[in-house]
């Protein structure tokens, strides 16, 4: 953030102290009431401002921001304003700043207007001090270097403090055009040259804002333009104030006034404009899916995940309850905002950052929270302009081929002539989230290359220029994706790979008990989800730590939600719906036709759970192309259901030679379970024995006892050596239970598929083995299956 003190601003008007807000009166002596207005309001030109439509609650929401000026107070310093002087310009009397800015304003004005306006406006004009120099002033044309008006101040000669960690990119001293010097200066020129019945008219504007209302009285007492803008600074902040001065000159009837503000302060009238906007956008959030009214604000429920530098390790967290895998962090770990923070081993700026993980690990909060961060001046103020483009939005464009700005324009309303952005001292930063899901092919071979953000060329060519860093090459990249489509991107145009991982023990905790606003019940969800040793593994993904988050919150305030909490094949049941639900979201649309549960998605999960068991038959937790087509899945299929598997290496660009996994472990044991019982539910197949065996004609699913399949899968997991199909059994066991199986109605089983009968019969063969002389793990593993059962019988 930005920070002022009283050496910063110095007066410009001769004599005037540092004062604090609300006491910078002018010192200007001129008697106000000798000055008679005109009798016809018409002659001013004035134009009433009438408020047909009141400030929403959501704009009272984006502008609660607090000033950010210290209460010291503003005040000004006489600057210099720099003019290209023609070679053929003769010699001119001096002038002060007052004069000329006075000046140049209402000649230009007189040369726009009509002839009839001119004699009326004739009455109003200051004295001219000198004739011949305010000839001179009309041939003068304000600097305009790329769409704005170029005011130059001495730079600080000492650099800023260095930043801490996790403050990301802060070496640098604010735009002078960012400034507080800068706006109050231009605010105060522009108001200085408006007719003091016009600033009534001006101040009537302002009363027209919620924020002005109850100040009105206090704000139609000052005359002076020092004062009113310091007042209007200390209300609403910098960025408003000079937003409503923008605006209200127009409302007035001074135009040109309210055009050379906009163009003075461009970049921090735009800059304003994408924090409001961002306010709204990005303030709240949904967790999972998108329900209405269920969104929750960004800082209530966000934990920074762990974010490392990538390396060659799996991305996969291979931590296991059975195999008592601990989990440690190999690669350079870095904090979520410092992500284009150079390392002490770097020995170039970082442009273009590719950010990866495994579905659910929490991207697109990282990108929001990293945007609300920025917008609330906590970190990375180095980037004076941010913009987040969804790359699921880039298809939708124009016909025919536009610039960048113009395509820039299209997605963001306020960026309109910011030709600025291609200049040198213009730091901004560029988000595309979603590689996955961008239309766009990213040819960087064959596209042509763009170097001018005013070129007209197809979108492809302006998105992999911008990538490459042919345009704009001093503008920062911020390129989120999956695994698998993070190839789309060569490896040399990337500086940086950074992966987000998930949440840590800690960070678990921090989320449980951060999530909601009563203390004690996050606490007791965070206890009851720690009951279980393979939840607390899983909950590392922050998508399924929302949902047990979600139902143990709701089983604790609701005493008929059920006896027992539910059993942890419930949360894989759901996680699996929830998912699949978000790919069909976002590859597909978000209709209602898009969002049913067509007859091959079904297909693919029963495929896949097929696959997954022929793995922990084999013992292996990875599979390939190979293993796909051998249950008949292609690579489309795998690519447009993406949020349950993940690619872990890529040895070349041959499709064979591509190795994916499930994003856990426990996720393929689950969708073997469920390819098991599914088969036996719906289709009477027991793959626990041979073909000939399993299908009994004459017999239908529903009128086959559950201990036909159970008893075989008991067994096979009593006589594994290694423990390999402990959670496996426990999953199988767990889905038998009405509770559990009801989140399989409507997809993979019919909404009036009989119940399962003959459960009694599978707890006592459960029983009987746990009296025989087990290994101690298998015998817990047993009792564990028990409790699923117990916890999973209620109907929910």
């Amino acid at each position: 953030m930005s920070e002022y003190g009283d050496s910063e601003v110095e007066g410009v008007m001769t004599g005037r102290p540092p004062s604090s807000y609300g006491s910078m009166h002018s010192d200007d002596d001129e008697d106000e009431d000798d000055f008679e207005p005109p009798v016809k309001h018409a002659e001013t030109k004035v134009r009433l401002y009438r408020s047909g439509s009141p400030e929403t609650a959501i704009t009272g929401r984006t502008h609660t921001n607090q000033s950010s000026i210290y209460q010291d107070g503003p005040f000004l310093r006489q600057q210099s304003i720099v003019h290209k002087e023609p070679s053929h310009s003769r010699h001119e009397e001096p002038m002060t700043v007052e004069q000329s800015d006075v000046q140049s304003e209402w000649t230009d004005r007189a040369l726009n207007e009509e002839p009839d306006d001119r004699e009326m406006r004739e009455t109003n004009l200051p004295e001219q001090p000198n004739e011949s120099a305010a000839m001179e002033e009309q041939n003068k044309e304000p600097v305009y270097d790329f769409d704005e008006i170029v005011v130059h101040y001495e730079d600080p000669k000492e650099p800023p403090p260095p930043p801490p960690e996790g403050a990301g990119l802060q070496f640098r001293h604010t735009h002078s055009s960012l400034t507080l010097r800068h706006v109050l200066t231009a605010m105060v020129k522009s108001l200085s040259q408006i007719h003091p019945s016009e600033m009534s008219f001006y101040k009537r504007c302002l009363s027209s804002n919620y924020k002005f209302k109850k100040n009105y009285p206090v704000i139609a007492d000052l005359t002076d333009a020092l004062d009113v803008a310091d007042k209007m600074i200390e209300i609403c902040k910098l960025g408003e104030a000079l937003h409503l001065t923008v605006r209200n000159l127009q409302n007035i009837g001074r135009n040109e006034l309210s055009k050379t503000l906009r163009k003075t302060c461009r970049r921090a009238l735009l800059r304003y404009d994408l924090k409001v906007a961002f306010d709204r956008r990005y303030y709240s959030l949904y967790e999972g899916r998108c329900r209405p009214g269920q969104q929750r604000y960004i800082s209530d429920v966000y934990v920074e995940p762990v974010t490392v530098i990538r390396g060659s390790r799996d991305p996969v967290n291979p931590e296991n309850e059975v195999q008592r895998i601990p989990y440690t962090i190999e690669e350079t770990a870095i904090r979520a905002a410092d992500i284009f923070r150079p390392l002490p081993t770097d020995h170039k700026p970082i442009r273009t950052v590719m950010m990866t993980g495994i579905p659910a690990c929490g991207l697109t909060v990282a990108v929001n929270k990293f945007i609300m961060d920025w917008m609330e001046e906590k970190n990375n103020q180095d980037f004076q302009l941010v913009f987040p483009i969804p790359a699921k939005e880039l298809h939708i464009e124009k016909g025919g081929d536009l610039s960048f700005l113009e395509t820039l324009s299209n997605y963001f309303a306020e960026a309109e002539e910011i030709g600025f952005l291609e200049k040198e001292d213009c730091l901004s930063l560029f988000i595309i989230d979603g590689i996955e899901v961008c239309r766009h092919k990213l040819d960087f071979e064959n596209n042509e290359i763009v170097t001018s953000a005013r070129k007209k060329a197809p979108l492809d060519a302006i998105l992999t220029s911008l990538i490459k860093g042919t345009l704009l090459p001093n503008a920062c990249v911020w390129l989120t994706s999956h695994v698998s489509d993070a190839y789309k991107i060569p490896a040399n145009l990337i500086d940086r790979f950074v992966e987000l991982r998930g949440f840590t023990d800690a960070g678990k905790e921090e989320y449980f008990t951060k999530r909601t606003t009563e203390p004690e019940l996050g606490r007791k969800v965070y206890n009851q989800m720690k009951r279980s040793k393979a939840l607390e593994i899983i909950c590392h993904l922050p998508l399924f730590s929302w949902m047990v988050a979600f139902i143990f919150e709701r089983a604790f305030r609701d005493p008929d939600y059920g006896k027992h909490p539910p059993g942890i094949t419930a949360f894989y049941s759901q996680y699996i719906v929830v998912q699949m639900n978000r790919s069909f979201e976002k590859y597909r649309g978000c209709n209602v036709e898009d969002q049913k549960w067509r007859d091959e998605d079904k297909t693919f999960l029963e495929m896949m759970g097929k696959m997954a068991y022929r793995m922990i038959q084999e013992g292996r937790d990875w599979f390939n192309m190979a293993d796909l087509r051998n249950v008949n899945l292609t690579y489309d299929d795998l690519h447009t259901r993406d949020e349950l598997t993940t690619e872990v290496k890529r040895a070349s660009e041959d499709v064979e030679t591509w190795v994916f996994k499930f994003v856990h472990v426990t996720i393929q044991e689950y969708m073997a379970a469920m390819y098991v019982y599914v088969a036996f539910r719906k289709h009477a197949k027991n793959v626990f024995i041979s073909s000939q065996k399993s299908w009994l004609q004459g017999t239908t699913s529903k009128d086959r006892p559950m201990i036909e399949m159970y008893r075989p899968a008991i067994d096979r997991m009593l006589a594994s050596p290694n423990g390999h199909l402990d959670m496996f059994l426990r999953f199988l066991i767990g889905l038998v239970t009405p509770g559990t199986e009801d989140n399989l109605r409507g997809y993979l089983l019919n909404h009036y598929h009989p119940k399962a009968k003959g459960t009694e019969d599978v707890v006592k063969y459960i029983n009987k083995k746990m009296k025989e002389n087990l290994h101690p793990d298998r015998r817990r593993n047993l009792e564990l299956c028990l409790v699923e059962l117990e916890e999973g019988k209620e109907e929910r």
